[in-house]
């Protein structure tokens, strides 16, 4: 197996985090201020912890996420931890779905609705058909995707005013935690990483820069864009680029994001099918319309929302796949091994757990 290098590693973390999700970060904390900015770090912190919590499980035990699960917390934790990728995945998808309609429906003037099903009919049927992009394509497409966020950044930043910075609602810092923690969920990557590079050490390291380089970048996003945009700031951040820029401003506004979506559907659609696939032993048609059908469904159910799909996907998947779980994972492991990489004390993992737990229960709490 050819090993991975340092910067290979990282890079792929980096690509696999910046993605989709953090085209609506600006929209979920445009009323947060700079609490906001907070947020993004605070979380980033916090799921870099749980990702080196992983690393720590994958150095003992090695397999995927739902294995380690099942390994460490039983039956019933694998089926959790299943459950959580699964709400993940759909919650994603949907997001995907609503935000290419409205993309498509801005470019070309079609219904939002139509154009919607038409980026679902195509996408999945790349799933279906397994054309995924090899790996080195996958990842250029990534970082001129960053490439092109950062210079909307560096377009939007001069514009920046501190007034729109400077309004706080306790709300929406608490309502934009979920799309904060989708942005930064890539713990699935781990475990491959530290088989890609063949070193604990060497793969902390990585995880280190995979997370501290989005965790910046998140942070100059949302100051950027909401501090030039505040309260009007829209549900994708870079479409407003076009009333400044003109259709240069489009282009880059809307165009990258559409790159940016498709490519995450099309690597969420094939993961959540081979999750499928391995955990009720289906065959590819079952689980292929099991992975699609239900978020086209949800979809015409009325979550039309890109951010509050991407919300459902980090408070309900997110927090337990990237938060609760991961603790108790690592918990369960030390008390029985020494730890090998990872030396947290457990007076933080326990913090950290109960940080994401009283997330968790505030959010469904909020639904009532």
């Amino acid at each position: 197996m050819k090993r991975l290098t340092l910067a290979e590693a990282s890079a792929i973390l980096i690509g696999t985090q910046i993605g989709a999700g953090v085209l609506g970060l600006p929209y979920a904390l445009r009323e947060a201020g700079f609490a906001g900015i907070a947020v993004i770090i605070a979380v980033g912190f916090l799921t870099l912890l749980t990702a080196l919590f992983v690393l720590e499980l994958a150095v003992h035990r090695g397999g995927t996420m739902t294995s380690l699960a099942r390994e460490t917390l039983g039956k019933a934790g694998g089926w959790l931890m299943l459950a959580s990728i699964s709400v993940l995945s759909y919650g994603a998808l949907i997001a995907y779905i609503a935000g290419s309609g409205d993309i498509i429906s801005s470019l070309t003037g079609i219904n939002g609705t139509v154009a919607a099903v038409i980026f679902w009919l195509v996408m999945s049927w790349i799933v279906f058909m397994g054309l995924k992009a090899s790996g080195e394509a996958e990842l250029m497409l990534n970082f001129l995707l960053l490439g092109a966020l950062a210079i909307a950044v560096v377009l939007m930043l001069p514009k920046a005013d501190p007034i729109n910075m400077a309004t706080v609602d306790p709300s929406a810092i608490v309502s934009g935690i979920g799309v904060a923690i989708f942005a930064y969920v890539s713990h699935m990557v781990v475990p491959e990483m530290y088989k890609g590079l063949g070193s604990a050490e060497k793969t902390k390291k990585a995880v280190l820069i995979g997370y501290l380089v989005p965790m910046g970048f998140y942070a100059l996003f949302v100051l950027a864009f909401v501090g030039a945009l505040g309260a009007d700031t829209p549900q994708l951040a870079t479409s407003a680029l076009e009333s400044y820029y003109g259709s240069l401003g489009k282009i880059l506004g809307l165009l990258l994001p559409l790159a940016a979506i498709s490519t995450s559907y099309i690597g969420i659609g094939f993961a959540q099918m081979d999750n499928l696939r391995e955990a009720f032993n289906l065959d590819k048609r079952a689980a292929w319309l099991l992975t699609v059908l239900p978020p086209l469904l949800i979809y015409f159910a009325g979550l039309k929302s890109f951010i509050s799909a991407l919300w459902l996907a980090g408070t309900f998947g997110g927090l337990l796949y990237a938060g609760i779980l991961p603790v108790a994972m690592y918990l369960k492991t030390r008390d029985v091994h020494p730890p090998k990489c990872v030396r947290i004390p457990h007076g933080i993992a326990y913090f950290a757990g109960v940080l994401f737990f009283l997330v968790f229960i505030y959010s469904v709490a909020s639904l009532v």
